[in-house]
């Protein structure tokens, strides 16, 4: 298996099937206020089945690139992908849906596994993202990860949301 790996994590892609314990994660995740508030939306209320067929319609899309993230003993902590992909660029989401692991590196490290298969196989030129600016514990992982902020404004929720960035030539995949 050649995922895209960094320190403790992997990246299992979407395309490589999952586990019914990562089926289960996932759905999970999606179901979790607290962590629907951190990712600015409503818990998920679909019946499984349903939101399974969902996520196998958009993780067939052409322009993104879906993961689980599977600790150092292969069990689920969340999701990430790259979204909104083009030849040059992409934009990153992440949920660590594992709140027990929250605080611990692990949204980091899958973050710096992400832009390596980014920049080093995908070829880009750069990633991009948003976050909530009161978000503090994000925007030190994403800074921590290699990505810098370049803008402060309202964001689709009426929150002030902070942009960052990382570009192919500022990243140090060993850092």
């Amino acid at each position: 298996m050649d995922w895209p790996r960094f320190g403790r994590v992997a990246l299992k892609p979407f395309f490589a099937g999952l586990s019914e314990a990562e089926w289960k994660g996932l759905y999970e995740t999606f179901r979790d206020p607290e962590v629907a508030e951190w990712n600015g939306s409503t818990p998920l209320r679909s019946p499984f089945w349903l939101f399974k067929r969902f996520v196998l319609a958009e993780a067939r899309r052409k322009d993104r690139v879906a993961f689980v993230i599977l600790d150092e003993k292969g069990e689920y902590l969340g999701t990430l992908e790259l979204y909104d992909l083009t030849p040059e660029e992409a934009t990153l989401g992440i949920l660590i849906g594992r709140k027990d692991r929250w605080g611990q590196g692990y949204g980091t490290e899958a973050v710096r596994a992400a832009l390596d298969y980014a920049f080093r196989v995908l070829g880009l030129r750069r990633v991009k993202l948003r976050t909530f600016a009161h978000n503090l514990r994000a925007r030190r992982a994403f800074a921590k990860a290699g990505f810098r902020e370049v803008g402060l404004g309202p964001g689709p929720q009426g929150k002030e949301d902070v942009y960052m960035e990382v570009c192919r030539e500022d990243f140090s995949p060993e850092a």
